[in-house]
């Protein structure tokens, strides 16, 4: 079994530095490499006079093109060459990852974004693809090793079980977290119960069981909703691209991370008890987003300019 693991990283003030200078430095590169596709697509495709025939040439840059070129640009960049090559490779292969999902949603009919250029305050994760190739996670003194930052101390809540796949840094507004990927955990199956249970979920209530067990949805975005626009109302006033917009940009997603951390928290121990009581657990297939969407207006034919209320409109 494949489990994730995250842990929060405790960095010093240099090694906090490092880690957005690192962050930085992937973040150009990706840029830049998303910058070398386009310009190469449009010279050689777009322009191309073969471009609406099925002869039409393919693009002349792909992954394996520019992890090729990496070696030649970290002997001209020294400043680039003190990050791990493991974990550029890693963000060359994010940018191919998003040219694939972009064009296969391009063939199944869909109308999907073209891979857009990152700003630093959008760029937040690191990956190294395995554990001691240019990171090692040391469990036993609760340290993990970063190339270019050095051994930063970890909060390992739990003990990490299996073998590590992959290494993730990933910033979170003034917080950095650890995101081990482990193969091979040890599956521990839960005593059967002999019970089985639907699950309808709700708009007014989270959920109801056929049991007839209702569970409140507890609202975490209206409790917080206050200190939040409180937040934003402060950076709308700011600077733009000054320390102080810096800072309560951070304040905003704080707020915002803490109710995506009780709406998580919610969850899973919600889907912990229902685990725990039920062998089987039937769930209906709704689409919660278009549950919750607003009608569309109707005209009322009778008075210019008006609508009809929603108890008046035929479904």
């Amino acid at each position: 079994m494949r489990r994730s693991y995250k842990f929060r990283l405790r960095p010093n003030a240099k090694q906090n530095v490092s880690l957005e200078q690192c962050l930085h430095a992937h973040c150009e590169l990706y840029n830049a490499a998303l910058a070398e596709r386009r310009q190469a697509y449009e010279i050689t495709v777009r322009k191309s006079r073969l471009y609406y025939s099925q002869e039409r040439p393919k693009a002349p840059v792909s992954y394996n093109t520019q992890s090729a070129q990496l070696r030649d640009i970290r002997k001209l960049r020294p400043d680039i060459a003190i990050w791990s090559f493991s974990s550029q490779q890693a963000t060359l292969r994010r940018l191919n990852k998003a040219f694939e999902g972009f064009f296969r949603r391009l063939r199944a009919g869909e109308s999907p974004g073209y891979p857009r250029f990152k700003s630093l305050s959008r760029f937040n994760s690191i990956e190294w693809p395995s554990d001691g190739d240019g990171c090692k996670f040391r469990q036993d003194v609760s340290r993990v090793y970063l190339q270019g930052i050095g051994e930063v101390k970890v909060t390992a809540h739990r003990k990490v079980q299996g073998y590590i796949k992959t290494v993730t840094v990933k910033r979170e507004g003034r917080r950095w977290y650890l995101i081990l990927s482990c193969d091979g955990v040890p599956v521990k199956p839960l005593p059967e119960t002999g019970k089985a249970v639907g699950i309808d979920v709700g708009i007014v209530s989270f959920l109801t069981t056929s049991d007839s067990e209702h569970i409140e949805n507890p609202r975490w975005q209206r409790t917080g909703a206050e200190r939040l626009a409180k937040s934003q109302r402060v950076l709308s006033g700011k600077k733009k691209g000054s320390s102080n917009r810096r800072a309560a940009r951070e304040t905003v997603a704080g707020r915002h991370r803490k109710v995506a951390n009780q709406r998580r928290d919610f969850h899973h121990k919600i889907a912990c008890k229902l685990v725990r009581d039920y062998d089987v657990i039937a769930v209906e297939d709704l689409k919660v987003k278009n549950m919750v969407r607003r009608a569309k207006p109707v005209v009322n034919p009778e008075k210019a300019g008006d609508f009809l209320p929603k108890s008046k409109v035929r479904l």
